[in-house]
Formats: structure tokens, sequence, C-alpha cells
């Protein structure tokens, strides 16, 4: 499954008011919840977040609203990607680095760098599965954001191209880009002489950049052919702290009816019963046994309404209370943790 950074919706719901739109309702209506967008980190399936682009183009009324979404995001909202990308010597190693790491920011969107007769095209392309108008114009206002930060506002391009008709209201496209805009274009993305790509960056350190790109290589992110199974493990253990541990939830995040999703554990030889307390199990152990965390704590981590009743799964599953298991473990280390722990 394609995910995207719950960044992506940064300031999505205070543009649905300035536009008279309910953006918790829309939100809901695709299926994401809106306490998570609160951690900028969390990752959200790519067909509800693109559901919610294109609902509130729908009811707004506005057929630029991914690109209004655009013009809300912040260079830092990038994240850790952020930090190299200030740091690399010119904006062609800005271009590469945005292309190996993509998928710190999602899965969806590619960067190709084409340079005919001294001119570079900087083309951006959302994955054909996802490549509505708002999705594109959302990925190339995000993409721009990305270059011109990085530059710090030292590079703009000789022109931005759109495969789309030209909007209702072309003023939002000319306050946006400090550039002209061809639409009806034959690639989305951006037009600028070669030579601008290999100008220095005066902030440039290599140093620096070096310590984030290990950093980021140590990320660990989900696969993008994830079995169903893996993708249900990562959803429960990410929802569990939210007491949302229901098959509808759960399918609901991973963008999926419940039968469906019930079907397609049964065919990887799972159910959704058995991931559940599989996570819950390995959870309660590791927070258990490598982590200061109340008793308390751990069982609202792990979706119990109060602690007793978190003991007595506890209890019914190890044999034993939480406090009795942590002091015999008290001593043990507890190992790497889970590779879909999130």
């Amino acid at each position: 499954m394609h995910e995207l950074r719950a960044a992506t919706l940064q300031n999505y719901l205070e543009l649905a008011a300035s536009r008279d739109i309910d953006g918790y309702w829309i939100l809901r209506h695709a299926g994401v919840s809106p306490a998570l967008l609160e951690d900028p980190e969390n990752r959200l399936p790519a067909a509800a977040v693109l559901k919610v682009l294109d609902k509130s183009a729908q009811k707004s009324g506005c057929d630029s609203f991914g690109l209004l979404l655009a013009e809300r995001r912040t260079f830092a909202s990038l994240g850790p990607v952020a930090l190299l990308l200030q740091h690399l010597g010119t904006l062609r190693e800005v271009v590469t680095a945005a292309a190996t790491y993509r998928r710190h920011i999602n899965d969806i969107v590619t960067v190709d760098l084409e340079e005919v007769d001294g001119t570079a095209l900087i083309k951006i392309a959302v994955s054909s599965d996802y490549a509505s108008v708002q999705a594109s114009d959302f990925a190339l206002g995000t993409a721009y954001r990305v270059l011109t930060g990085a530059a710090g506002g030292r590079w703009q391009p000789s022109s931005v191209h759109v495969t789309r008709a030209p909007p209702g209201d072309p003023a939002i496209w000319r306050r946006f880009f400090a550039a002209p805009v061809a639409f009806e274009s034959s690639f989305y993305g951006f037009a600028c002489p070669s030579a601008a790509l290999d100008e220095p960056n005066p902030r440039a350190d290599p140093t620096m950049a070096d310590h984030v790109r290990r950093l980021l290589d140590l990320v660990d992110l989900p696969g993008e052919d994830a079995s169903v199974t893996d993708r249900t493990r990562r959803a429960i253990a990410l929802l569990l702290p939210r007491g949302q541990t229901g098959l509808a939830q759960i399918a609901t995040y991973l963008a999926m009816s419940p039968r469906s999703l019930q079907r397609n554990l049964a065919d990887e030889r799972q159910t959704f019963a058995g991931v559940l307390g599989e996570v819950r199990r390995e959870l309660a152990q590791t927070y258990l046994a490598g982590s200061g965390r109340s008793i308390t704590q751990i069982s609202e981590e792990l979706g119990y309404a109060s602690p007793s009743a978190f003991t007595r799964w506890f209890s019914a599953e190890f044999g034993c209370a939480p406090q009795a298991w942590r002091s015999a473990r008290q001593a043990q280390p507890t190992g790497p943790p889970h590779p879909w722990k999130v």
C-alpha cells in the first residue's frame, strides 16, 4: 500500500474552513482520523489522502485546491529530508537526493531530470494510480517549495508546466509561482537553464549532509509491496494508543472494507484477531522490559480502557501479572525494536 506522511495534510483543516467546507467530515469520509494529523510523521494511505483533495475541490468549487494546500506547506514540513537538502552543494544534487529519498516524503511522486541543449526539465510525476488533477497540482506545488526552499530562494524556474487545462482562477497560480505557467503542456514540472542547477549553494555543508544521509538510511520504511499482514500490524501499532482497535477502524485506515481485509488476511493464513493479539503481546513485552512506562501508560498505549482490563488480559496470556513479569525480566535486554513498530 502506498503511503504519504501526515505532513501532506499540514494546515488542511484551516484551508478547508477558509473555503467554507467541513474538513473534519471530509477527513472521516475519506477514512482519515483527524487525530493522525497531529504527528507529521504518521503514515496515511495515499488513496485516502487523495480522496480528501478531490472531495475538497468538489465541495469548495475550487479547481486549484491541491495547489492551495501546497501553498500552505513549508520547506521545514518535509522533515529530516529538508535538513539534508539545504546542506547540499547544488540544486542538481538536490534533485538527485529528492529522487533518492522520495519515500521519506511520499510513495507516489517521482522526480526526473532531463537536459536538452542547455535547458533542464525537472519533471514531477504522480503514479498513474493516483494521478488526479488535484494530486498532480499538489505534487507540483510541493516540489516548488522543495526546490526553492533548498536553494534558499536563489533559484526560480524559467517556466512552470502542467498538463491540465487552465483553472477557473488563474490568479492563484500567478501568486504561487514566480514564473510563467504553461497550461496544457506535455508534462508537469519546471524548465530552467542547465547552468542554474550547478550554481553553488553558500549554505552547503558536506559533513552535515553526510550525517543526515546516514540517519535517513537508518529509517525503517514499510515496503511498497508489504504484505497485508505487515500493513495490518503497522496500522494496529499506530492506532492502538487511540483505542482504535476494531476491524472496521483498521480497515478504514488501510483504505479497505472490513470484509476485504479479512479475506486478504485469510489468503495469508492470518485472522484479524490473531494479528491484533500478536501485536499486543509483542508490544506489551517490549514496553514492560525495555521502558519505564507505568502499567497505566502501557494499558493506554495498548488500547485498554483501564489498567485492570490490561492486567486481566496479560495474566491470561503470560500466566502472571504485568508487574511480576517486568520484575522477572528487568535485568534482560529488550533487543532491537520490531521492524513494523511505529
